[in-house]
């Protein structure tokens, strides 16, 4: 929680209860949060005492109840281990795709460079790249469109 929200709540607090009750009811607001606590604490601390084993509030979560008091660490692993060999198999299985697409991406990479270079160098000197010129109405468009700002990928396709 940020410091305007703090302000907001603040200011709400004023204008709900009037800066005449508002000490009183934040007094309240404590006595309520320490009486919650202490019945959470308590409801642990019994639980504790009936199962046999340390509880703490954040194991009162069922998910880590039952991962933490009653499954032992072979049951976890048996319960994971079919999750865990499926995991590896589609990262094996999708490894050759993602090979794939990176090499397609570098390729791609690599044309856009050589094709703005190109472009670039066609629009500096008023032809292609190895200085003849060739009056080819396809070539010298590239050309027209980029004269007087630099060229790019997206002038080419």
């Amino acid at each position: 929680m940020g410091g305007t929200e703090f302000l907001v709540i603040i200011l709400i607090a004023i204008f709900l209860w009037g800066p005449d009750k508002l000490p009183k009811a934040l007094a309240n607001l404590r006595r309520f949060i320490s009486k919650a606590r202490n019945m959470a604490s308590n409801a642990a601390a019994d639980l504790s005492r009936e199962i046999g084993t340390d509880i703490k509030p954040e194991d009162l979560n069922p998910k880590t109840f039952v991962r933490k008091h009653i499954l032992t660490e072979e049951d976890q692993e048996m319960l994971t281990s079919p999750l865990k060999s499926t995991m590896r198999d589609l990262q094996d299985g999708t490894k050759p795709l993602k090979e794939g697409l990176n090499d397609a991406t570098r390729d791609v990479e690599t044309t856009r460079r050589s094709v703005n270079r190109g472009a670039i160098t066609r629009g500096t000197n008023g032809s292609g790249t190895n200085g003849s010129t060739s009056g080819d109405a396809a070539e010298d468009a590239p050309a027209e469109r980029t004269r007087g700002r630099a060229a790019s990928f997206d002038d080419v396709t």
